[in-house]
């Protein structure tokens, strides 16, 4: 099989293009060189003094410089051949995020705000992946799933920079209705091959967790945490419609409302599912610890294909180029034969 390398609309016709072009530019050279040949003057003369020119040589020189031209076009255009198939086999396991957007994920105590901490940690985590699917669950008072499992990493960074706060009408945080929704991301054909990672401050509102965390565990969902925030309390900002500060959340008595990084909770998820913590509050720390937990999992195949696997070779034909001009530059057009003088002088 052969393939050329993909080139510009354009490009590809006036490559195209230049073959036949070639041949016009020769033909109308060759007629005019006639034409000019017969106006030069007497016919029998010129051919006396053309004599020692081959015009089979000629021809043939002609020929090796077409050639020569039209391989460098060919190698130009990138061929690749292949009579090779591959299979390639697309293996992972099912990953579902749960990314709590509460207003209290706003903090600043980690710059530039816990949310957007999570968010680059997920773009990180995106990069790593290497054939897992991928679910986002956003939730607050409330869980939403965001995006269902997929193998389009764009699709989900996508979902991912527009999950915020406003996406839940609900404010405060369950994690009881964000496993909820987070279990029922997953295939219910395949009960293995599962993991989960909550990224959250942990403040739950709502504490009934051992019912939901039974299911996981009957389900064999391994279940991560990584807690974002500090330890000391911080004030959650407010913004306007244009993304300005415009004060923080207060209390009906006017007090300032704090925020802190809760761990007991989401160290008790992962603890009672066999999974980790992680603490994101430096720019060192990642999700790298819990990816490599995952990557240690039995891995399923989500795919399989077979594709042709294409090699250039557009080297041949430029090789094959080079020897047609060296051919071009060692052939004379002259005819091989000793050239003697068999006329007579003239004298007075």
């Amino acid at each position: 099989m052969i393939r050329f390398e993909t080139f510009p609309e354009l490009i590809q016709w006036i490559l195209w293009f230049t073959i036949p072009l070639l041949l016009l530019i020769g033909m109308w050279a060759g007629a005019v060189r006639k034409r000019v040949i017969r106006s030069a003057g007497d016919p029998e003369l010129i051919k006396q003094l053309s004599h020692s020119v081959s015009k089979k040589k000629r021809r043939i020189k002609d020929i090796f410089r077409f050639l020569a031209i039209f391989l460098i076009l060919f190698a130009v255009w990138g061929p690749k051949f292949s009579d090779e198939l591959t299979e390639i086999h697309r293996e992972g396991v099912d990953i579902v995020i749960l990314l709590d957007v509460s207003n209290s994920m706003r903090a600043q105590d980690i710059k530039p705000d816990r949310l957007e901490k999570a968010r680059f940690e997920l773009r990180k985590l995106l990069m790593e992946l290497r054939g897992d699917r991928i679910a986002l669950v956003v939730f607050a008072g409330q869980a939403h799933l965001q995006t269902p499992l997929t193998l389009d990493y764009s699709a989900f960074e996508m979902f991912l920079d527009i999950s915020d706060e406003t996406l839940i009408g609900v404010q405060g945080t369950s994690f009881e209705n964000a496993l909820e929704a987070g279990l029922s991301a997953f295939d219910k054909e395949d009960l293995q091959h599962r993991a989960m990672i909550v990224i959250s401050d942990g403040e739950d509102h709502e504490g009934n967790l051992d019912q939901v965390l039974n299911r996981a565990k009957s389900e064999n969902v391994i279940i991560h945490t990584a807690g974002v925030g500090s330890f000391s309390g911080t004030p959650i900002p407010l913004y306007d419609d244009r993304g300005k500060l415009k004060g923080y959340r207060k209390t009906s008595t006017g007090e300032v409302v704090t925020t802190r990084l809760y761990t007991e909770t989401l160290q008790a998820i992962s603890m009672e599912t066999g999974g980790r913590f992680v603490h994101l509050n430096t720019a060192t720390a990642s999700l790298d610890e819990i990816y490599n937990d995952i990557l240690g999992m039995d891995q399923k195949e989500f795919s399989r294909h077979e594709f042709t696997n294409f090699k250039e070779q557009y080297h041949w034909f430029a090789w094959l180029a080079l020897i047609f001009l060296v051919l071009d530059l060692l052939i004379t057009d002259l005819h091989g034969t000793s050239r003697n003088w068999q006329g007579d002088y003239i004298r007075d």
